[in-house]
């Protein structure tokens, strides 16, 4: 069995393959995008190591295979292969935002209201999920600058980041 090479040095001149041989260069829109999700997820990995809280580590679990599915998503966009999807389908189907809502709903449910600004680094688990969060925002921000069928994974990653903050302050 041949596996393909990490240090393939096909980047070399600045430009990256996505999904289907596709080249982009590395600041394009998308791969921004991608990078900034692959961030997410390596943050939200260092947090579930750090975590002892075994049902908040499968959450995170369950998310960072989501991110995945995210990615895969983006990467075969039409705007990223030239494939023929439909605008406003990508990435919708598999992505349970009502899953999210109810684990916030859960988490909301058991931290007392908030009445003043949280200050990151309580202890290093809920400060690694404020890391994971702030980045979850800007992979939001990246998605909505792609538009088109992207607006279909913007629900769940604005509810990821509602969660982390949720799961950061109930690992306090």
């Amino acid at each position: 069995m041949q596996t393909e090479r990490i240090a393939a040095k096909t980047g070399d001149d600045g430009y990256t393959d996505i999904i289907g041989g596709k080249r982009l260069p590395k600041d394009h829109p998308i791969i921004e995008c991608l990078g900034t999700i692959d961030e997410l997820n390596a943050f939200l990995g260092d947090a579930k190591a750090a975590s002892k809280n075994t049902a908040a580590a499968e959450v995170i679990n369950t998310i960072q295979k989501d991110l995945y599915t995210i990615m895969g998503a983006i990467a075969g966009s039409s705007g990223a292969s030239g494939s023929n999807r439909t605008s406003g389908s990508l990435g919708a189907e598999g992505l349970d935002v009502d899953r999210l809502d109810a684990l916030i709903g859960e988490l909301e449910s058991k931290l007392p209201p908030l009445n003043a600004f949280t200050v990151p680094g309580a202890n290093p688990v809920s400060a690694k999920l404020h890391i994971a969060r702030a980045v979850c925002r800007r992979a939001e921000r990246r998605l909505s600058s792609l538009g088109g069928e992207t607006a279909a994974i913007i629900p769940y990653i604005n509810r990821l980041s509602d969660l982390l903050f949720l799961l950061a302050e109930s690992a306090q």
